[in-house]
């Protein structure tokens, strides 16, 4: 498999600052705000942080919340390349704010946050658009920001998060990626125990970051440790406190696949796929359409209710000739195998074959290509 050395190194160390904020005379507002980011309610999370921009024009707060409401907008509908304008003018502005901040005091630890945090932010939709290269640069500065922040002020919850986070990252990568540990010689030692120890407990004690600490778990939880039933327990309690937010669901239901839950699974799933043909707010992104669609497919196969499956799983793979546009996705290969498997159990071999051949002549995503040549070698029997 080819790996993308901006991608491993880099990209994770952008979700650092993600979610930092120190403290603030304006907490009350700033939470009430963050709450209706979760909520999706953007536009009365901009009227909330634009009353801490007018109370204190010079304090960077205000300014970095409001760059948190346009990642999410961009976060929820990733194909809108429009919103990016926007969003690259209110980061400058918070780099603005604090560098003057910083001019008169290099150790302002809430200047060197929020700098870090809107790097962090800009790093993240960079790397949506597949611009590695700018999205390293960003996440370098932000990574050095934060470790000067959290050497001024150490007991800082927040920070402690952006500590766990580099901490498990740190670890996680080298381990996992053991070609990329000569590169790993530049950045600090880092500990993964420790690192998920850091972010717990800022998903408990912290002010400002408790939510997205336990978004950070659920998703470290599913992709990386593969520790579904904890993906489970954090993806629920977010998704019963904000209904209307399509990630923190599609987590939950992302949890009942990888534990076999089935029956939940595709009851989840359909309820994705109804609210995205619906076109409720939040759930209209093509993106989830291929990831509901795939994993409604595949929840009915599973069930062996193949005929059901057949309508999501052509669906999918609509969706991801037009996303896919160089057919290089990890989605595109399971889609194809999975198109692959269905044919098989109804009897269209040669059909299978040629989809098992689309697999083999694409990038190895997670083994894809050995499934391929097992599946061309053998027909699948049975889900």
């Amino acid at each position: 498999m080819k790996i993308n050395f901006h991608k491993i190194l880099l990209l994770p160390l952008l979700l650092i600052l993600s979610g930092i904020s120190p403290a603030q005379t304006n907490d009350e507002t700033i939470l009430k705000g963050i709450d209706y980011v979760y909520h999706l309610k953007f536009d009365s999370a901009d009227a909330e942080f634009n009353k801490v921009i007018a109370a204190e024009p010079k304090n960077p707060a205000g300014y970095f919340f409001l760059t948190m409401v346009d990642w999410w907008r961009i976060n929820i509908e990733k194909e809108n390349d429009k919103l990016d304008d926007d969003f690259d003018k209110k980061v400058e502005k918070v780099i603005e704010i604090c560098e003057a901040r910083l001019d008169r005091n290099e150790n302002d630890d809430m200047a060197l946050f929020y700098k870090g945090g809107a790097l962090g932010y800009r790093g993240l939709v960079h790397s949506i658009r597949e611009s590695w290269l700018k999205a390293a640069e960003d996440g370098r500065e932000a990574l050095n920001l934060l470790q000067k922040a959290h050497e001024i002020n150490k007991d800082n919850k927040e920070v402690i998060f952006g500590v766990g986070l580099y901490n498990y990252f740190a670890d996680y990568i080298p381990e996992r990626y053991p070609v990329v540990k000569p590169l790993m010689i530049i950045f600090p030692k880092g500990d993964k125990l420790k690192g998920l120890s850091q972010i717990k407990e800022t998903s408990i004690d912290s002010k400002y970051a408790k939510t997205e600490a336990r978004f950070v778990l659920a998703y470290l939880n599913l992709i990386y440790e593969k520790n579904y039933q904890e993906t489970e327990f954090y993806a629920k309690s977010l998704h019963e406190e904000y209904p209307e937010n399509p990630i923190f669901e599609k987590y939950l239901y992302n949890s009942y696949a990888g534990l076999g839950k089935w029956t939940e699974a595709l009851e989840g799933w359909k309820r994705i796929t109804e609210k995205n043909d619906s076109g409720v707010a939040g759930f209209t992104g093509k993106y989830l359409k291929r990831e509901a669609n795939y994993y409604t497919a595949l929840s009915y196969a599973k069930l062996n209710r193949l005929l059901e499956s057949e309508k999501y799983i052509n669906t999918a793979e609509e969706m991801t000739k037009e996303l896919d546009k160089d057919n290089e996705h990890t989605f595109t290969a399971f889609i194809y195998l999975l198109q692959g498997m269905l044919n098989d159990v109804k009897g269209n071999r040669e059909t299978a074959k040629l989809y098992y051949e689309k697999v083999l002549a694409m990038k190895d995503f997670q083994n894809s290509h050995q499934e391929a040549e097992k599946l061309l070698n053998e027909p699948f029997k049975q889900f």
